[in-house]
């Protein structure tokens, strides 16, 4: 009677796994030196350059939205949307950034490239409030048409992002002419601010609330030149009671047909962050790519590679009987 001798332990040579693994995490180890050095790639790529322009008349400071953790006010939203487009837009995209009030606007800084400048930009932003403003009175359509006129003398790439609730304060008279070329400079007129009427509060040059404006506070319209053209019916303001503020939609759209601008109302901060990143406001231009996230997920998916291997080579040996 023969006795069983069980076959001898197959062994796996450890010599090929332990070099492929070494060599897996040599390659890691040289992807997370490499990107200490912050490589670049010139690459061609989709980038947007946008002039973004805030209305700091006081009419800004009214209250109208109602967003749990947002601004209250116009102005303030607004802000905090230009702060959420500037975090989409890819890098080597550019931002300025300028104000308007009364019938010009002023250019703070032209676009600069959003990626490298986002803090600054960003701390800009955070302290523009009303009290900025050169003149109390708000004539919209003057100050566009002179971005307009600016930005084609200046800088005709840049796309313009106009946030205003379009009050004309006082009422005008007559309508401005228009003398540029319609869709010359394409962008956006944003529309801030609800539909309802609402109260403008009244501040103070130290921020403290002294109540609200009111109609008879507001001065009379202002009288029209040759450098405009037709007159039109405005009906008074009245002598008694606050005055009233709300988005006036029917005239910024005016404005869009006018000027080849496209009209958006401002309500989620996503609709309009979308609208801004289409690629008929991009352009292609060559930019210097950061390889340093593709390097960290290189050496990521090595070192994962790395020691799924090992895990498989440990469970396929411990079923060789």
């Amino acid at each position: 009677m023969s006795a069983y001798l069980p076959e001898p332990r197959r062994s796996v040579a450890p010599g090929r796994p332990i070099r492929w693994r070494l060599v897996g995490l040599a390659a890691a180890l040289l992807a997370v030196f490499a990107a200490l050095f912050r490589p670049s790639l010139p690459l061609s790529r989709e980038t947007y350059r946008y002039l973004f322009v805030l209305d700091i008349t006081q009419s800004m400071n009214a209250q109208d939205y109602h967003v749990p953790g947002l601004p209250s006010e116009r102005l303030g939203y607004a802000r905090e949307a230009i702060r959420q487009i500037l975090r989409q837009l890819p890098c080597g995209s550019a931002a300025g950034l300028g104000l308007f009030t009364t019938q010009s606007v002023q250019i703070l800084f032209e676009p600069i490239e959003v990626c490298e400048h986002l803090a600054v930009i960003e701390d800009t932003l955070s302290h523009v409030d009303w009290r900025m403003a050169w003149a109390g009175d708000s004539h919209v359509a003057q100050g566009l048409y002179a971005v307009l006129r600016e930005l084609q003398r200046r800088d005709p790439r840049s796309r313009l992002v106009f946030f205003t609730d379009g009050q004309e304060t006082p009422p005008l008279n007559f309508r401005p002419r228009f003398d540029g070329q319609p869709g010359g400079i394409q962008g956006v007129i944003v529309g801030v601010g609800g539909t309802r009427p609402v109260p403008v509060p009244r501040y103070d040059r130290d921020g403290r609330l002294l109540g609200y404006w009111e109609n008879a506070d507001i001065a009379t319209p202002p009288v029209a030149t040759t450098d405009y053209s037709d007159k039109v019916e405005t009906p008074p303001l009245p002598r008694q009671g606050l005055y009233l503020s709300w988005v006036d939609e029917a005239h910024l759209r005016e404005l869009a047909a006018i000027t080849g601008l496209e009209y958006h109302r401002l309500e989620d901060f996503a609709p309009l962050s979308r609208l801004l990143r289409e690629s008929r406001f991009s352009e292609h231009r060559r930019t210097s790519t950061d390889l340093r996230p593709a390097l960290g997920l290189l050496a990521l998916a090595l070192v994962l590679a790395v020691h799924g291997a090992g895990d498989g080579l440990r469970s396929k040996e411990s079923r060789i009987p």
